[in-house]
């Protein structure tokens, strides 16, 4: 069994500069070559990161990168800044056997080209390679895609066999008979062995035909049967559902006259109730005004009586003086009407 691939893909920005990932710095100082490093000052290098400066600022009479410097920062020094992109360098993966030597402000494109560095397969199988050898890789890479020369479709090569199985149109790939639904129970059938099948399977298959006619007729007939059978009872219930419609419907306007009567009896039994109470309410009013006539009459007569009575006292007084007998009598008098 193959040993896996464990190397790493390469970072660009760790190759070419100092620090680490999201803290990078001035350009590494391996990168030039010794022709540039007899001919520089130490001017370009960062007093920082000791690399050489990337976007030099000047400060304090000192060189800075930009990434480096902290507080307010300076201008870009543009004169030194100028001679470090011009510095003769060479490709950090020279150890691996890249001869590239250039202008190091070139050293970022080239690296985005360089043959040799270590890049994962683009299929994703999890294998790191150089640049250089992709090409070959892919050619062997169990995720490769490869299109189906006979359907057209793409798959990966791993999938292939499995393809070939499925392919509606690749020959080797093992196809049902049309009958299997029917009886026929002969498998792994090949796509191009199909027709000789069917030619060598005829009588069996129209055996089958012919069996599957005789069952799927009985079981028309008996479904012709059955439906018979439902629509009589259908046409009966239908028959029941109408009787019962009609007499439901009569029904419904005997009870419709009767409510029609009942209100119409009620309304006019409310009309002679209406009317017998205002005649007894007239019957009523008169009585109370016969009453109330008496009872003035009444009031009356005894204001009359007390007219009478004090008429009485008034003469029984003028004739006190009388004969005895005359004043009995008054006084008798007087007792009877007062009785």
């Amino acid at each position: 069994m193959a040993t896996r691939n464990v190397l790493k893909t390469d970072s660009i920005d760790s190759l070419i500069y100092k620090g680490k990932r999201g803290d990078y710095r001035g350009y590494r100082r391996e990168l030039l070559t010794e022709e540039a490093h007899d001919n520089i000052k130490n001017l370009i290098f960062c007093c920082k990161c000791v690399g050489v400066s990337r976007k030099p600022r000047l400060a304090e009479g000192k060189t800075f990168c930009t990434p480096c410097y902290k507080g307010t920062l300076p201008a870009v020094d543009s004169r030194v800044d100028e001679i470090v992109l011009q510095l003769k360098s060479r490709c950090p993966l020279s150890t691996r056997g890249c001869d590239w030597s250039g202008q190091l402000g070139d050293i970022v494109q080239h690296m985005s080209m360089c043959v040799k560095l270590r890049v994962a397969c683009v299929t994703g199988c999890g294998e790191v390679l150089e640049r250089c050898e992709t090409d070959g890789h892919l050619k062997k890479c169990p995720l490769r895609r490869e299109r189906c020369e006979y359907c057209g479709e793409e798959v990966q090569a791993s999938g292939a066999n499995r393809h070939i199985a499925l392919c509606p149109r690749h020959p080797d790939g093992e196809v049902s008979c049309p009958y299997k639904e029917l009886g026929c129970d002969v498998l792994g059938i090949k796509r191009k062995d199909l027709d000789t099948h069917l030619a060598d399977y005829s009588i069996s298959h129209q055996k089958l035909m012919l069996r599957e006619i005789h069952q799927l007729r009985s079981e028309n007939n008996k479904l012709r049967s059955e439906t018979d059978k439902l629509r009589d009872v259908s046409e009966r219930k239908e028959c029941e559902n109408s009787k019962k419609f009609q007499y439901l419907k009569r029904r419904n306007l005997i009870i419709h006259k009767r409510i029609w009567i009942l209100l119409t009896l009620a309304v006019l039994g409310i009309a002679i109730l209406m009317s017998y109470l205002r005649t007894e309410r007239n019957r009523v009013d008169e009585k109370e005004h016969s009453i109330q006539s008496n009872k003035d009459s009444i009031q009356s007569n005894k204001q009359s009586i007390q007219s009478n009575k004090d008429s009485i006292q008034s003469h029984d007084q003028s004739m006190r003086f009388m004969l005895p007998s005359t004043v009995f009598n008054t006084t008798y008098l007087y007792d009877y009407i007062q009785d």
